[in-house]
């Protein structure tokens, strides 16, 4: 039986390097719309992470993390001056990973839906999966590196006053903050995934002989 061309190893390089130019494409357009973008970072972008759910749901976690880590690590590139705004070799380690490398690399659990036979829904629920295991590692970073922050965060007035004691509002702090951009964001991958990788997959299928 003949090989089908997405599976061979030249093709899945290329063609992960490509989707993930374009996630990178997506989210520098997003950053340049004001609104999209919080002021002390994270960001809603449009769809930037679709191309890597894509890639996890056709090649699976494994090939999923990798091509996300790269990801990550150009979005670190282009945000070293983040590094600035902390000191320590603690501090600098867990930006790197958790607002960084595993932050994005997490976006390839994605691909644990991948054997689904619908494939709108198996993109739609892996999206949330990876974007909800991205936001626990910007969670953990907002209430260790980021917590000197909350000291001067004007909180909702809706919010309960016990939830903004001095022991948990860095907790606080950090799950409502990075709530702001992520909820938008998963909301916009869920969609996008389940209508732009179902459609895609009609093209390249690397379960198709």
């Amino acid at each position: 039986m003949k090989q089908n061309y997405t599976n061979t190893k030249t093709f899945k390089l290329v063609f992960s390097a490509l989707m993930v130019a374009m996630a990178v494409v997506l989210s520098v357009i997003s950053e340049m719309i004001p609104f999209l973008t919080l002021p002390f970072g994270g960001s809603i972008t449009i769809f930037s992470m679709v191309p890597l759910i894509f890639i996890s749901q056709m090649y699976g976690m494994r090939w999923g993390f990798a091509s996300c880590t790269v990801y990550g690590l150009v979005q670190m590139a282009m945000g070293l001056n983040n590094f600035g705004y902390v000191s320590g070799i603690a501090a600098y380690i867990v930006v790197f990973l958790f607002d960084y490398v595993l932050a994005f690399c997490a976006i390839g659990l994605s691909g644990i839906t991948r054997k689904m036979k619908n494939k709108a829904v198996a993109a739609g629920l892996g999206a949330f999966i990876g974007c909800f295991a991205r936001f626990i590692c910007h969670f953990i970073s907002g209430c260790t590196v980021w917590r000197e922050y909350s000291a001067g965060w004007e909180s909702p007035a809706w919010m309960p006053g016990s939830l903004l004691s001095p022991e948990l509002l860095p907790y606080t702090y950090s799950f409502t903050y990075n709530c702001i951009y992520m909820i938008p964001e998963t909301i916009l991958t869920v969609i996008g995934s389940s209508i732009i990788c179902a459609a895609l997959f009609k093209v390249f299928n690397p379960e198709k002989n």
